[in-house]
């Protein structure tokens, strides 16, 4: 059963098996999340525990949360491919029709070139929470006019039992469960340069306005903020989480930071401020870079966790 209501209060509302949720628009969210398992379904590296998963250029999480007497399970992300995401899937002995609920960080292909075959996985309809440009046209000029976008439209999605649910503003999933939405672009080292797309029938400078990543509060512990990418910038991402949530104690953060490419200045940069924001869990990955990798391993010591194809996190 689908209701829609208008307004701030609650924006969709659907039927598991064993429970209703509601998903909501609102400044201020309660969260109550007592535990979470964060299963990374797919990165770039793989696990040298785990050497029968495959690994690809890309990001899919499986995230388990408890909340309160129940449980809900996210999709967050889906990969570059749905081969990859079945096979994964399969090794590891996850259900895809256990998913409640999709969340996309963005539109790059390898965030979402798993959805469709996903959702085809699942027996019921499922929201797919993103911001409403998140299948716009995505490009890139290197090494030449190529598409990086999704490669599913909305329709696709909805012909597979999806249900779009794209706000630009935070989407709550449940009690201690939100999307950041649109991250305001405070920081003066954290820039968004080498995307493009297509609006008003011109080709314009991306600056990846559907970025956003997922907050999770854990009882007890703080802030969990898990990012895709990361394009709005990490630090722009912790503390608009915090802003939003109303929790300034981050616990953990974990996700592609999108320094790949980034210079020297931004790197050191970005480490400055993750000391100062000091979280107890950080798992830098996927587009991140080796290199500032090092740095944020150098500077974080023990809090800094190595993240591949098949790791588990609890919290």
């Amino acid at each position: 059963m689908i209701l829609v209501y208008f307004l701030n209060i609650t924006l969709f509302r659907y039927e598991t098996k064993n429970q209703c949720i509601d998903i909501s628009i609102q400044d201020k969210v309660e969260m109550t999340a007592k535990k979470v398992q964060i299963l990374v379904l797919i990165e770039d590296s793989k696990s040298p525990d785990k050497p029968q998963l495959r690994n690809k250029h890309g990001l899919s999480y499986f995230i388990k949360a408890k909340i309160g007497d129940h449980e809900v399970t996210l999709l967050m992300d889906t990969g570059p491919s749905p081969e990859v995401l079945l096979y994964n899937s399969d090794k590891i002995g996850i259900n895809l029709d256990d998913v409640d609920v999709i969340v996309l960080s963005h539109g790059h292909y390898d965030h979402t070139g798993g959805l469709y075959e996903a959702l085809k996985q699942m027996k019921k309809r499922v929201p797919v929470v993103g911001h409403p440009t998140v299948f716009e046209p995505k490009l890139s000029m290197m090494p030449h006019l190529r598409l990086i976008g999704a490669p599913v439209t909305s329709s696709d999605i909805e012909a597979v039992n999806g249900v779009p649910v794209f706000a630009s503003d935070p989407v709550k999933i449940a009690d201690g469960i939100t999307t950041t939405g649109e991250v305001p672009r405070t920081s003066d080292f954290e820039t968004v340069r080498g995307f493009w797309t297509v609006h008003d029938q011109r080709l314009i400078e991306d600056k990846m306005v559907d970025d956003q990543s997922l907050i999770i509060d854990v009882e007890d512990k703080g802030l969990v903020v898990v990012a895709g990418c990361a394009h709005a910038g990490i630090i722009n991402t912790i503390k608009h989480a915090q802003k939003i949530t109303g929790n300034s104690k981050l616990h953990a953060v974990l996700g592609g930071f999108h320094l790949i490419s980034a210079d020297d200045n931004r790197i050191q940069a970005t480490v400055t401020e993750l000391k100062k924001l000091d979280p107890k869990f950080i798992g830098p990955c996927h587009c991140t870079g080796k290199k500032a990798i090092k740095k944020i391993a150098e500077a974080l010591g023990d809090r800094y966790h190595p993240l591949h194809s098949g790791d588990s996190i609890e919290f």
